[in-house]
């Protein structure tokens, strides 16, 4: 029995090595290189950013937040001749504008559905915020704009009582789905591009670790736990300083409970990786029931899909949408 005794002990020796030497790597990573992940944090990735004009029967709107600032948006009736099928609020994607809505919005028009598009604060028209600068990162103010969107189209006299959809690009998809756990008149969501802060973050964290340490060995076999908690450290030097929060979009997914989910990404995002966008999707796949469907699609890029696969594309949303929107009957619970 004592050699068990030493084995023991000498595991126990090694692992508080290996945990001494992590704890000084961690803290050599935080005081030294953390002013570079802040830094990149606040990078802007190279978009093509999409924007578009009003079209003739389009109806120019105002839309007031909780808080009080004025919103620009847009609302595009159905072009088909048969009854409406419901009411599609769009996300636009980071430094686009309301307009930029109209190549969904066309097929979306066509088959059926009224669409509601809005430019959230700091973008476009829309009212700045005092000491705020917008990122591609969802912060908690897209999130209060979204869900003031969705307090104006569910008063409207012509107000759906179903409810209405969401359908979102990249970063209005991801401020959409937060709005969408918060309230549950957001019956389904349809999300392309969609990323989060920590899933997208924490895998680039290792490749920057990487340009400023040569400890490749410690580094491949620390868990992402390590590199999240210097990247929720850099999170939050970012809020403070650009006056905002950063809302956790994986607990987010994870609390739609039966609203139904829809991601779309690109088979060739450079940007954000398809590992990504599963992992996150994963983290949607909860008990509660609702359907989820991720699509890969090929070829495509960021937010490529609809220029890809134009028809299948337009199909599967159109499809989802008829499922989770067009054919309920009660209001939202």
């Amino acid at each position: 029995m004592h050699w068990i005794t030493v084995l023991l002990a000498t595991i126990g020796i090694l692992l508080g090595i290996f945990a001494l030497v992590s704890l000084i790597f961690w803290m050599v990573i935080v005081f030294r290189y953390l002013h570079y992940v802040t830094r990149i944090f606040q990078e802007r990735p190279i978009f093509a950013i999409p924007r578009g004009t009003p079209p003739e029967d389009a109806e120019d709107l105002v839309v007031d937040t909780i808080g009080g600032q004025k919103l620009r948006a847009c609302y595009l009736p159905k072009l088909s001749e048969a009854p409406r099928k419901g009411v599609v609020l769009f996300g636009i994607e980071f430094g686009s504008n309301r307009w930029s809505c109209q190549n969904h919005a066309e097929f979306l028009r066509r088959s059926g559905y009224d669409v509601l598009s809005w430019e959230p604060r700091g973008q476009g028209e829309s009212d700045k915020v005092p000491g705020y600068q917008p990122l591609h990162w969802v912060s908690g103010h897209e999130v209060e704009d979204a869900l003031s969107v969705v307090e104006y189209a569910c008063r409207r006299p012509d107000a759906d009582p179903r409810g209405v959809a969401l359908v979102g690009l990249s970063k209005g998809a991801g401020a959409g789905v937060v709005a969408a756990s918060l309230d549950r008149r957001i019956r389904c969501c349809v999300t392309d591009g969609m990323f989060a802060v920590y899933t997208t973050v924490v895998p680039y964290m290792r490749h920057w670790v990487k340009i400023y340490s040569r400890m490749t060995w410690l580094q491949k076999v620390l868990p992402d736990i390590f590199y999240g908690t210097i990247g929720i450290i850099a999170f939050k030097r970012v809020a403070r300083e650009r006056n905002c929060s950063f809302p956790p979009l994986e607990k987010a997914v994870g609390s739609l409970r039966a609203q139904p989910l829809l991601m779309i990404q690109g088979e060739k995002d450079t940007y954000i990786r398809p590992a990504m966008a599963e992992t996150l999707f994963r983290k949607s796949q909860t008990r509660w029931g609702g359907e989820r469907k991720f699509w890969l699609v090929e070829g495509a890029r960021h937010n490529e899909g609809l220029a890809k696969r134009p028809a299948e594309y337009t199909q599967m949303v159109c499809e989802f949408l008829d499922r989770n929107l067009a054919t309920v009957e009660t209001p939202p619970g």
